[in-house]
């Protein structure tokens, strides 16, 4: 609580939380990351983003922005397919 409120006076912002981690950045621009107390398992700290300000997975990021599964498309490609057309007996009879 008390380091909380050090760091608010400090003048670190949270960017980003992720994998146990919190990425924050001060007023005079300087990077860093702290661990998340009580996280259960930690993941891989992004050592990317203290040197250049940029996130390892920011390209996959953007690459997936507007990906969505729409199940309209999906009712609608089955509406317009047509449905199998059931055999007539006769057409099964042996001509003999």
């Amino acid at each position: 609580m008390v380091w909380a409120l050090i760091d608010l006076i400090g003048g670190w912002k949270e960017v980003r939380a992720s994998a146990g981690f919190s990425y924050q950045i001060a007023r005079n621009g300087k990077r860093r990351i702290v661990p998340i107390e009580g996280y259960r398992s930690r993941g891989l700290r992004d050592e990317q983003w203290i040197e250049t300000g940029v996130f390892a997975d920011e390209k996959v990021s953007e690459r997936f922005r507007n990906f969505s599964i729409d199940m309209t498309e999906k009712t609608a490609r089955a509406k317009n397919k047509p449905k199998r057309v059931r055999l007539a007996k006769r057409d099964f009879a042996i001509n003999g």
